[in-house]
């Protein structure tokens, strides 16, 4: 039995959700990042972050347009909770440096994200991040750092993806 479990934790999609996914569902249990959440709190799939990335979460829920929506300690728990579900991955190469991944992604917090993507060796990047992170996609949705390469999706289009593939 224990060797069904080990299994099944193998074929769980690795992702890594970006901010800008992880507010919205914060905000509403309605809506496509919502349903990423949920995946993640049944076990279907297993979200990563870093230091750097943990601590843009905890930032970004403190901002005042957000505490105006909803109050900080709801939003800390509430990312405690993602956290919980989530697997901390150690950074030990880093694209922060590079300046051609900075010329195409223009915004270098959105490197960590993508830092995380790499070590931890994830298959998606769930992101809204049209300006900096969607753009940097191919034809495929997919994009390559180094020698790996991994989707960069919507949360809608990763709802899409994840039931094509459990289908």
């Amino acid at each position: 039995m224990g060797g069904h479990r080990e299994e099944t934790k193998e074929t769980r999609l690795r992702v890594v959700i970006d901010t800008s996914v992880l507010i919205p569902a914060l905000l509403s249990s309605k809506g496509h990042a919502f349903e990423v959440l949920e995946l993640l709190f049944e076990g279907k799939t297993i979200n990563y972050y870093s230091n750097s990335t943990k601590a843009e979460y905890y930032e970004v829920i403190s901002y005042p347009k957000l505490i105006n929506r909803i109050p900080l300690e709801v939003s800390k728990k509430r990312v405690d909770v993602v956290l919980f579900y989530s697997k901390r991955v150690q950074i030990k190469r880093s694209f922060k440096k590079s300046k051609t991944i900075l010329e195409k992604v223009s915004d270098s917090k959105d490197i960590s994200f993508l830092d995380v993507v790499y070590n931890a060796k994830a298959d998606v990047l769930i992101t809204y991040d049209r300006k900096h992170l969607l753009g940097i996609r191919d034809k495929e949705k997919k994009f390559k750092l180094g020698r790996h390469e991994f989707y960069i999706l919507t949360p809608k289009e990763f709802i899409e993806f994840y039931k094509k593939k459990k289908a």
